[in-house]
């Protein structure tokens, strides 16, 4: 965002313009796989004290989990409580059913750094409690999607362990011939996201939005010896929250869309953002370790279970990336105004990709406008893309 105005003033595209910045840097030094960026206010969990911009990002391997950054001034910093840098699961406290190293039985080749993983958090702040949904492999080496709940970011976190919606693996497959993890082992699901609408009768509908790791799940035929691998549908499930923090799934699953060819393999990330009577849906596709990587965006009704119109966002050949960067991918947005965001999201400095350096994903920011300069609703774009000179 434009870092000479604070949180609480609304922009407008005017603003951006005046104050583009062709080339975006890292918010942070560190590695910040899947950046979430979320602004609490006064009235938010946590008061006063905890007002303004927050980011977190996947932690993986690591002896803490999920470390927190705030907007002070004009930067990102370190957010620290008694001289230590703050995490929503600190050393000594990570719950005992995440990974310590076990394999993935589908993948069990899988290096360690995406063995002990912690990946995609995201706080949903509703009805005064902040709610913490993210992905960590359990001691079977399946990848789940879990929450935990708190009444202010930097306090105590209460883990309530991981949702029982991951899919077998001939739900996805029906054919699938069965292999070392077993006959019909279970498929790991990541990157959950809460979105709500209104309904016509006025009552807010929650959903989570989870993505299944089909791309994960790999096998020979066995008659052709073809590789395969299976899709990734994103799952819809209705849910509601009791008053001690505790999620109850409404209903089986729905599949809100899943990838197609033009998506390498799969679609994942996914971030809704509703504007103007009209919700969207961000997403990435293709493979995270490279330029492959880009982010779409489609229309989405989450009552009707329906996503179209889809069209690239953002890729690799984005003038918004002030050809420093590529891979731009696992978005999240912040609203700055009528018809303006931010959107985070992480991408590889050229030269570099996972096979040879590892993750060194960074965070950065760009605009997405939902109106032209007369402030007239239009298509969505890219503000450092449209008006890159």
């Amino acid at each position: 965002m434009s870092l000479d105005l604070s949180p609480e003033e609304s922009r407008t595209l005017k603003d951006i313009l005046a104050n583009l910045r062709r080339v975006p840097e890292p918010l942070v030094p560190e590695v910040m796989p899947d950046p979430f960026v979320l602004h609490l206010t006064a009235k938010s969990p946590g008061g006063a004290r905890t007002a303004g911009l927050w980011l977190l990002a996947t932690t993986n391997d690591q002896p803490f989990a999920f470390r927190l950054y705030r907007f002070v001034g004009s930067t990102w910093v370190p957010h620290r409580v008694d001289g230590k840098h703050c995490a929503i699961f600190p050393e000594g406290k990570l719950p005992a059913w995440w990974n310590a190293g076990e394999p993935d039985p589908l993948s069990p080749q899988l290096p360690r750094d995406l063995v002990v993983a912690r990946w995609a958090p995201e706080i949903d702040v509703r009805n005064g409690r902040l709610t913490l949904h993210y992905t960590a492999r359990d001691r079977a080496g399946i990848l789940r999607s879990a929450y935990a709940t708190a009444s202010a970011i930097d306090g105590e976190w209460t883990d309530h362990g991981f949702l029982d919606i991951n899919v077998r693996a001939k739900e996805l497959v029906p054919d699938y011939p069965g292999g070392p993890a077993g006959e019909n082992p279970f498929i790991g699901t990541i990157d959950s996201h809460v979105a709500a609408v209104i309904d016509s009768e006025g009552r807010e509908r929650t959903f989570l939005l989870s993505k299944v790791d089909g791309n994960g799940f790999q096998w020979k035929d066995p008659v052709t010896y073809e590789a395969r691998r299976a899709s990734t549908p994103i799952l819809s499930h209705e849910f509601r929250q009791d008053a001690a923090g505790r999620i109850e799934l409404l209903g089986p699953a729905k599949v809100l869309f899943t990838n197609g060819p033009h998506h390498d393999g799969l679609v994942e990330g996914q971030f809704v953002v509703h504007d103007h009577g009209q919700s969207y849906i961000v997403y990435s596709a293709g493979f995270f370790g490279n330029s492959e990587y880009r982010t779409y965006i489609a229309k989405v009704d989450l009552l009707s279970n329906r996503v179209e119109s889809e069209r690239l966002l953002i890729d690799s050949q984005s003038p918004a990336l002030g050809g420093q960067w590529n891979g731009p991918g696992h978005p999240s947005f912040v609203k700055l105004g009528e018809g303006l965001y931010a959107m985070y999201l992480h991408v590889w400095r050229n030269g570099t990709y996972y096979g040879k350096d590892g993750d060194q994903r960074k965070a950065i920011h760009r605009h997405v406008s939902f109106r032209d300069l007369e402030g007239h609703p239009c298509e969505p774009f890219v503000v450092e893309e449209r008006f890159a000179g």
